[in-house]
């Protein structure tokens, strides 16, 4: 969905190479938000050259992840909160023993960090990733996180009357909770291409109605086109005449 959006909006002869999971550039940290993470604190101290390696070089770097972890995944919160656990200083937290046994203390939300709206999810998930990503101002990215996930970008585009969409828990489960939604068959809570595919061309055909509703699909918009169009701090200004 993220890199037909794009294509919907900005309307350049883009090329778009998946980082994350992809096992051409380097280890394969698996699907999810683990892996995002995993992939943003390996390149952390090289993610300008990183990006400069590849082939082509990478304009622009986004990053992706869904409100919907600072709802349900409590390991996102163990450097964060504090919380009486014996692993917080022998367990990473992203392959966490006691998490993996269902033994984590933690609960969620933690109050002290986020007070469970999806505006203060949002906020705490993009500390959170820019701890590893604003190591270099030469490298230009952008954080998007839709809110509570960019299913809520779909039940706009389709047009239903639901107030705040983008607070709605788990809008798949909106989506998926009938056999068949505007006349889509659903598959239950599993997602499958054959499903997706005519909701995501549907929020590219209504991007405009989707914008207007979900105010986090307009701020990834707009910070797109404004990364695209402003140049890296090492790049020439072309913008001047050289007369």
């Amino acid at each position: 969905m993220i890199k037909r959006t794009i294509r919907s909006f900005c309307h350049e002869d883009l090329q778009f190479l998946f980082l994350q999971p992809s096992d051409q550039f380097g280890m394969d940290n698996g699907g999810g938000w683990k892996g995002v993470v995993r992939w943003c604190r390996e390149h952390a101290d090289d993610l300008y050259d990183y990006l400069n390696v590849t082939t082509p070089i990478v304009d622009l770097l986004v990053v992706h992840m869904d409100a919907d972890v600072a709802r349900c995944e409590k390991e996102i919160y163990c450097s964060l909160a504090d919380v009486s656990c014996d692993g917080v200083d022998r367990e990473d937290p992203l392959n966490c023993a006691i998490a993996r046994d269902k033994n984590c203390p933690q609960v969620l939300p933690p109050n002290s960090v986020c007070d469970g709206t999806p505006e203060q999810r949002i906020v705490l998930l993009e500390e959170y990733l820019k701890k590893y990503l604003n190591t270099d101002e030469r490298v230009r990215y952008i954080v998007t996180i839709p809110c509570d996930a960019t299913d809520a970008w779909i039940i706009a585009a389709f047009g239903d009357e639901v107030s705040d969409m983008e607070r709605l828990d788990n809008p798949w489960g909106y989506i998926s909770r009938k056999k068949y939604y505007h006349g889509i068959r659903t598959t239950g809570h599993k997602k499958h291409k054959r499903t997706y595919d005519p909701m995501i061309t549907k929020v590219c055909e209504n991007w405009e109605r989707v914008k207007e509703t979900c105010p986090q699909a307009l701020r990834f918009e707009t910070g797109i086109m404004t990364k695209l169009m402003t140049s890296a701090p090492d790049e020439p200004d072309l913008t001047g005449s050289t007369e």
